[in-house]
């Protein structure tokens, strides 16, 4: 189950925590059902390492077009403006 952590990881830093958390468990679950089903785990971590390669090579692009910038940038970003809302001040 480390290539779902991993894969899930790569796209939360990427395309945000929400799209993290699915990938990481279509990836399990195509793990799971991979280690059943003869002859599929080699499709399953050939479509993982492609993923995460993908997400690499063009994970900065589409945030950028996206806007969002990473996982730890927007929680910041959500955390202080849900501050400025509490104490009345606009962000």
């Amino acid at each position: 189950m480390l290539p779902a952590l991993i894969v899930g990881g790569l796209t939360a830093w990427y395309l945000g925590v929400r799209a993290g958390v699915l990938v990481a468990v279509a990836t399990a679950i195509a793990l799971l059902i991979a280690m059943v089903v003869p002859g599929m785990s080699l499709a399953v971590y050939a479509l993982v390492v492609a993923w995460a390669a993908a997400l690499y090579f063009f994970g900065p692009k589409i945030s950028k077009a996206t806007g969002q910038s990473g996982l730890l940038g927007g929680t910041f970003g959500q955390a202080k403006s849900w501050a400025a809302k509490i104490m009345g001040k606009k962000p």
